[in-house]
């Protein structure tokens, strides 16, 4: 969408728009049959006044009775085809708008999502691509028959009495005026409105998340009245929008309504006055509602093409955001890898000038496993993120099988990583798909073999469909535990040649993590494993241990070799927490 930058939001939303042009080619056909359909009824009524009434041509009735019929038998025929259409046409263009930004969000990278908040942007792709399908509507097209219509009133009051046309024309002005003292408040207060239910959706979302915290603290109340407050600031700003809004309304009303009293009286006076003829201005005033029933119904539009506005400019600026990191001209698909793992003087940081890393070099050969430690912040998760290329380093390389990452194709390279943090995240989907997202084509006994070497496979036996269970129904309530050990499942399936494991035993008791800790000893076997962990009896197991802090690498060795080390910190650090069995951080 980058080359689209330099466009306006309505023009580039048109570019979801021309799948549908034949469809729309068609409706926009039907709704111009339908307008000069409009065209005849006042033609037949001036005839049977003027003819039919006025000079007793009753042969002629017949016939124009006729045409009364077919004319509106063919208005409700093409008005129901127009609508269906429409709405069809309209409901697969949001589809495929909400698909693309969907689909581009999922491109984007870690920092944008550590960003923007994910009410905010669920927000954005659900509400505002509703907002979009206002552009194609009955209303949208109907602005085509109202420019028919208009025209050809605007012709046939001129010709038919050009003095009460005036009067008609002054009218139609005013429209206009009304229109333009007042779509810049609407605009302004919709654009606010928008912005105060994106706070109020990422409020929701947050405090939903983190509802286990706001219990645990009892702050029901003040979460309460903080959503109270956001959700008063987003209704009044509503409020005042629906009062610009009707003022915008009442206006337009007050215009059609007093315009056509004025003009049916001044036609009843020239009538009078024996200046025009009773069937004259009865198609007279039949032509001037073709011309202001368009002026209000333009009206309408213009305010709808204002929240389209401003919901394609909203989604847009999720479009027009560019991946960080993103595949280098040429990048290698990576079909298979051994997992030898080389950092060579790596530096990185987030923030310009505030350095997370610096200068780190480590060769893991092929099967060694690696314990990351250190206190909080010294760039333990970070070593972790830029080794599946969530971010790009800002010095020096990182090698797997001495080719630089940033050489291969991103999709392929993260597919040879299984990782399981200290958060696991389970979808609302069966436990066996769950297990098997990684692997969708995995048997199922394939699913038991990985939830067996996670120790889970006897506890879901036990739930009321087993493997078929869904994560999230009411009688399938799991524990913390269990949802990591799931977790752990789905990384063992997925066959990954690097392990990455960040507080992935964390949440377990000391004997399911012994247990784990076994049958990961034979999963692991040959492939390369990076693990951050407070639990001394997962570090010592490590073929490495990589003591970090402030960003460097302090020490680097097996548990035993670091031991040795006379004053070595690795050796205060495990003496001082072994009788706890768990590295507390000291910060």
């Amino acid at each position: 969408m980058a080359e689209a930058s330099g466009k306006s939001a309505l023009q580039k939303i048109m570019i979801f728009v021309r799948p549908f042009r034949l469809q729309l080619l068609v409706m926009l056909l039907l709704t111009a049959l339908l307008a000069v359909n409009s065209m005849i009824p006042p033609l037949l009524t001036r005839a049977i006044i003027n003819q039919v009434v006025g000079n007793r041509r009753t042969d002629m009735l017949p016939a124009i009775v006729f045409l009364f019929i077919v004319t509106g038998a063919l208005a409700t025929l093409m008005g129901y085809l127009q609508v269906v259409g429409m709405a069809y046409i309209g409901q697969t263009f949001v589809m495929r708008v909400r698909t693309a930004v969907y689909k581009h969000m999922l491109g984007l990278g870690v920092a944008f999502f550590g960003r923007e908040s994910t009410g905010k942007l669920v927000n954005r792709l659900m509400g505002d691509s509703s907002v979009l399908q206002q552009m194609l509507t009955v209303t949208s097209l109907q602005i085509l028959s109202d420019l028919i219509c208009a025209i050809f009133a605007i012709t046939a009051t001129f010709f038919i009495n050009w003095r009460l046309a005036i009067p008609l024309y002054i009218l139609a002005f005013l429209f206009a005026l009304n229109y333009k003292l007042n779509i810049g408040s609407l605009r302004r207060l919709a654009r606010s409105q928008r912005s105060a239910e994106d706070r109020v959706a990422s409020g929701v979302q947050n405090r939903l998340v983190a509802n286990l915290t706001v219990k645990t603290y009892g702050t029901e109340e003040r979460e309460g009245g903080e959503f109270q407050q956001q959700s008063a600031l987003s209704l009044d700003l509503a409020r005042e929008g629906q009062v610009a809004s009707s003022t915008f309304w009442i206006n337009t009303w007050l215009l059609r309504d007093v315009g056509y009293v004025v003009i049916f009286f001044l036609g009843c006076a020239m009538v009078l006055n024996g200046t025009a003829n009773y069937g004259d201005v009865t198609a007279f005033l039949s032509y001037a509602m073709l011309l202001l029933w368009p002026a209000v119904r333009f009206s309408v539009l213009a305010q709808q093409l204002q929240n389209v506005k401003i919901s394609a400019e909203r989604l847009f600026e999720i479009l027009d955001e560019q991946p960080a990191i993103t595949n280098r001209p040429g990048a290698r698909v990576v079909k298979k890898i051994r997992g030898q793992v080389t950092l060579d003087h790596v530096s990185f940081e987030y923030v310009p000038g505030k350095p997370v890393l610096n200068d780190i070099s480590l060769e893991v050969e092929p099967g060694e496993s690696v314990a990351l430690v250190g206190p909080t912040g010294c760039g333990k998760s970070t070593v972790l993120s830029l080794l599946m290329r969530f971010y790009d380093v800002t010095g020096g390389a990182i090698r797997i099988d001495g080719i630089d990452i940033r050489d291969f194709d991103l999709a392929s390279l993260r597919r040879h990583f299984g990782i399981v943090l200290q958060d696991s995240l389970l979808f609302t989907v069966s436990i066996a798909d769950n297990i098997r997202y990684a692997r969708p084509s995995a048997s199922r006994r394939q699913v038991e073999f990985a939830a067996r070497i996670a120790e889970i496979h006897e506890e879901i036996l036990e739930l009321p469909k087993g493997y078929d269970s869904v994560v999230g129904d009411r009688d399938v309530q799991l524990s913390v535990g269990q949802k990591q050990r799931l977790a752990i499942a789905r990384a063992i399936l997925a066959d990954p040649a690097i392990l990455i494991m960040d507080e992935a035993t964390s949440s377990l008791d000391t004997n399911s993590e012994q247990a784990i800790q076994v049958a990961m000893n034979r999963f692991l076997l040959r492939r390369t494993s990076f693990i951050v962990a407070h639990r001394l009896s997962t570090i010592r197991n490590a073929s490495k241990i990589v003591l970090l802090d402030k960003g460097r690498i302090v020490e680097c060795g097996s548990h035993d070799t670091l031991m040795e080390l006379p004053g070595g910190r690795y050796r205060k650090l495990y003496e001082t927490h072994a009788g706890a069995g768990i590295i507390k951080d000291e910060g």
